[in-house]
């Protein structure tokens, strides 16, 4: 290629991510100052549904996706109308040498605009993943329904949000879903998280168990007396191990329903106490939810990783 062609070429190319910087400004102008404007009026409660957490993240990352998206293509059509329809030789000619250095300016933050798309596309299929998981729970506890009891999904205590809350005769049951990383075989319960074998990855149940309490404090102030809170974690696509004692009930994706069966003499409820808690459940929501992929990210750092860049 000639220098002046090869000139020519990092000038499109500079305009061209001009252009794409350009939409990527006005648009963080745009999202500021509507994130800043809702700040002042009341949001509506966003439905509760199943791996309603997970829907709010998908909804999040998918407009980040779209603008940088969106970016790429104004880069690229705008490269080629400058290279097939621009106008060559309207600067002034320059070495080879600097011509090069202007080049390897442009292409890190070229890479690295390429490496986060890719990132935030195996996050989305991450979420995907997780979301199915969540609708396959949501099928499966419909045995809970017939069975008399009342599922609340997505209860937000504090920061927490346990993705359900089962009332009925039997108790109230928290039912969080784990989704164990690639490769798990084995898991079990043990010093107030999950090891997961082989490798003894660990998932810390810290904040599931404050959820837990919380719960549990919250449904004794409205009823008035203490209420029991039967925690019960599902796992999916893992082989669960005996545990020890004192964890949450380990049930398989399969057999997610089957903790219904579960009977223990101080959860069982009258039906003016279940009348209680589905009313005070009845008014929970996700009031607030992320608005940034950085909220969202952190709502679920401990249901789903954040890929590395590379």
């Amino acid at each position: 290629m000639e220098v002046s062609a090869f000139q020519a070429w990092n000038e499109f190319a500079f305009i061209s991510m001009a252009v794409a910087a350009g939409y990527l400004g006005a648009v963080w102008v745009i999202t500021f100052t509507v994130r800043m404007a809702v700040r002042f009026r009341g949001d509506r409660p966003s439905a509760c549904r199943p791996g309603e957490m997970v829907h709010q993240a998908l909804k999040v990352s998918g407009r980040l996706w779209d603008h940088y998206r969106t970016a790429a293509l104004l880069f690229g059509v705008s490269f080629l109308l400058l290279v097939n329809f621009g106008r060559y030789g309207w600067w002034e000619p320059m070495s080879a040498f600097i011509n090069v250095l202007i080049l390897l300016c442009f292409l890190p933050p070229l890479g690295f605009a390429a490496l986060k798309m890719v990132q935030l596309a195996r996050y989305r299929l991450r979420l995907a993943g997780l979301l199915d998981l969540h609708m396959q729970m949501a099928q499966r506890l419909v045995e809970a329904q017939l069975r008399g009891n009342r599922v609340y999904p997505s209860v937000r205590i504090n920061d927490i949000v346990l993705d359900n809350v089962i009332v009925g005769r039997n108790g109230v049951y928290t039912v969080q879903l784990i989704a164990p990383p690639p490769g798990g075989e084995s898991i079990k319960y043990e010093r107030n998280g999950l090891i997961v074998q082989p490798g003894g990855y660990r998932l810390n149940l810290r904040e599931y168990n404050n959820g837990v309490r919380g719960l549990a404090s919250a449904l004794s102030e409205e009823v008035g007396t203490t209420i029991n809170i039967v925690p019960v974690v599902v796992v999916s696509d893992c082989r669960i191990e005996s545990s020890e004692n004192g964890g949450p009930l380990l049930v398989s994706l399969q057999a997610c329903a089957s903790f219904v069966s579960y009977r223990d003499n101080e959860s069982f409820l009258h039906d003016e106490d279940i009348t209680k808690i589905s009313a005070w459940l009845g008014r929970q929501g996700l009031e607030d939810p992320p608005r940034t992929l950085q909220a969202a990210v952190a709502l679920l750092e401990r249901q789903i990783d954040w890929p590395a860049l590379v």
